[in-house]
């Protein structure tokens, strides 16, 4: 005897694939485009089968993406779920894989319907479906996402309490709760969960069921269970506006939230409300990898996975392609988030990628960040973007990126160098190394293991904050009037902000005391002349010898004016440009981005 649910559900269903209306009048549906279907991918994998559809453009098999799982409802299908739904059409960021239920409806976690009786095992047939899509793309760690309509959504649902595998954030559209996963639910890996269902649902309704077979508790019931579940202890906030009201459960960690559609029916797309878009908002909001349009992560290491962050602007232009690589501030920070003013300005004449190194902004965590050991990752990532001529411009340490890069004997895509800037870089001779070398990495290399510990404690957040904070105000105060229009402080605040992680900062604190080393294997390096090098050479240094103690004050004017020496030689030698700037912050890439554009271009002329 079949269920109560899947006979209701069959009906709805006939009903939606007879009229095309998801239930409800056309009107009340937003319109979404069908994708062409020779984007799909139908995939046979033991016995069952799904479909997979790619970004709707820009689609790049070197690039990495987050990977999107979408259930359809009862008697409805793979290919329905993706006419109606066209996830893939509303981000470039993400993979969607379209899974087909063996028989009409999933084995949601009820105990109750046909699939349960059968002994179909979905929650193992979507780990298959993972794995097999991870062997053939490259799929971002940790980005991992599913939304299911009405039956398909009380599968999401029992997925976030049952799967193993690691959700970073659920959504269900159109689907209360089942009381028997209510009363079963243990969710061990707790996650971002977002409900979409309208009120006035008569299949499935907003307000439950009472069933001695199926029954469903209410919507507003389930999320507070869910909430609990997923250890969020906060009271709700209700927001409200026309069309919706927003219970939105949170706390340091996750969002939960149920967002009731005033009127809506059993849709998947309502009046004022666009699920697709809605959707992929929300997963975007709680994404660790907040990518923007400019953004990508590519893939240069499978065994494990690593991805490099790259920002890529002004792609219209012809010419040698800008490649900005980011060094450290007097915090050690390092990231693309020094290169919000001067990257948009850069790409009004010229291709520009700003390329992050592993641990900094978006790129992938390694056990042991540092310049040395990001060479090789470089050169892969510069061979991806396949640009024909290479002007490379390193900010403050990052030089010794530049330099150990372009005299490897393993770069591929050095023979593409036309020149390098390096501006404000580290002076690599013996007494500037060693002032470097001293306080604070000194200290950060002798209390080690214990101040990691120390730090993923979250003893150092605090003062993290407080240093972002006043990062920010200084950064503000060094940009030129002329230029502030131009600055893209979004972009700054999402990178700069993600210091404050604790991963992040864990990797800041490997990064210095690495750093000794990064120095130590370029202690009186013969400069490679092959190709210009201009230095851009600011006077911060003044400022640090006026405030001295006065028995280091010797030791800081020899490292001035060696620098100075240093930087007129290379500059000299390989046929560059020595740019000084008096009465300058070291930060050059918010207070002079004119100068360095002025030598970009002059070494694009040469």
């Amino acid at each position: 005897m079949r269920s109560y649910l899947y006979c209701l559900l069959k009906i709805v269903a006939i009903t939606w694939l007879l009229s095309g209306c998801n239930g409800t009048d056309n009107k009340s549906a937003s319109p979404v485009s069908k994708p062409p279907e020779s984007d799909v991918n139908k995939t046979n994998l033991n016995g069952r089968s799904y479909y997979l559809s790619l970004p709707a453009k820009n689609f790049d098999s070197k690039k990495a993406y987050k990977l999107l799982l979408a259930f359809h409802g009862s008697g409805q299908g793979a290919q329905s779920m993706r006419s109606m739904s066209a996830l893939e059409s509303a981000s470039d960021n993400y993979i969607v894989v379209y899974p087909q239920s063996k028989v009409e409806e999933w084995n949601e976690g009820c105990d109750c319907n046909k699939p349960h009786r059968l002994g179909i095992d979905d929650l193992g047939f979507v780990d298959e479906v993972v794995a097999d899509v991870k062997t053939k793309y490259n799929i971002i760690d940790d980005e991992l996402y599913a939304v299911g309509f009405s039956q398909g959504g009380l599968f999401a649902q029992n997925l976030m309490c049952n799967s193993d595998l690691q959700f970073n954030a659920i959504a269900s559209v159109a689907s209360p709760m089942s009381v028997q996963l209510s009363q079963s639910c243990y969710i061990e890996n707790n996650t971002h969960y977002m409900m979409v269902h309208g009120k006035n649902d008569k299949t499935l309704p907003y307000y439950g069921l009472t069933h001695s077979n199926f029954g469903l508790i209410a919507s507003e019931y389930a999320i507070e269970l869910i909430a609990k579940e997923n250890d969020i202890e906060s009271p709700v906030e209700v927001e409200k506006t026309n069309a919706t009201t927003k219970y939105v459960y949170k706390n340091d960690i996750h969002i939960n939230q149920l967002v009731a559609i005033e009127g809506g029916g059993h849709s998947w797309g309502f009046t004022g409300f666009n699920t697709t878009e809605e959707v992929i908002s929300f997963f975007d909001s709680v994404s660790l990898n907040k990518l923007d349009i400019h953004s990508s992560l590519y893939r240069v290491g499978t065994q494990p996975n690593k991805d490099v962050h790259v920002r890529s602007m002004g792609l219209e232009h012809s010419g040698p392609a800008i490649i900005l690589l980011s060094g450290f501030n007097k915090n050690f920070h390092s990231d693309s988030a020094w290169f919000s003013l001067l990257q948009p300005l850069i790409a009004k004449t010229h291709r520009v990628h700003v390329i992050e190194r592993f641990g900094n902004g978006f790129s992938s965590d390694v056990d042991q960040p540092s310049y040395a050991s990001f060479v090789s990752a470089l050169d892969k990532t510069l061979n991806i973007l396949n640009e024909d001529e290479l002007i490379v411009v390193s900010f403050a340490s990052a030089n010794i990126l530049a330099h150990l890069w372009q005299v490897s004997p393993d770069s591929h895509a050095s023979a593409n160098l036309k020149g390098m800037l390096w501006v404000d870089p580290d002076i690599l001779l013996p007494h500037s190394i060693s002032l470097y070398q001293d306080w604070p990495v000194s200290w950060y290399r002798e209390v080690g293991g214990d101040l990691i510990e120390h730090i993923q404690q979250g003893n150092w957040t605090e003062r993290t904050l407080g240093k972002l904070a006043a990062e920010r105000e200084e950064m503000n105060a060094l940009i030129p009037i002329n230029y502030q229009n131009d600055m893209n402080w979004p972009y700054f605040d999402l990178i700069s902000q993600g210091r404050a992680q604790i991963d992040k900062q864990v990797t800041r604190a490997k990064e210095i005391m690495n750093y000794h080393d990064d120095l130590a294997s370029v202690l009186n390096s013969d400069i490679a002349t092959s190709v210009p090098i201009t230095v851009i050479d600011t006077d911060f240094e003044s400022h640090d010898i006026a405030n001295a103690e006065p028995e280091y004050v010797d030791g800081l004017i020899k490292w001035q004016q060696e620098g100075t020496q240093w930087s007129h030689l290379i500059s000299e030698q390989s046929g560059g440009q020595y740019v000084p700037l008096n009465n300058s912050d070291h930060m050059a890439v918010f207070q002079h981005p004119d100068e360095i554009i002025k030598a970009i271009i002059n070494l694009n002329n040469q």
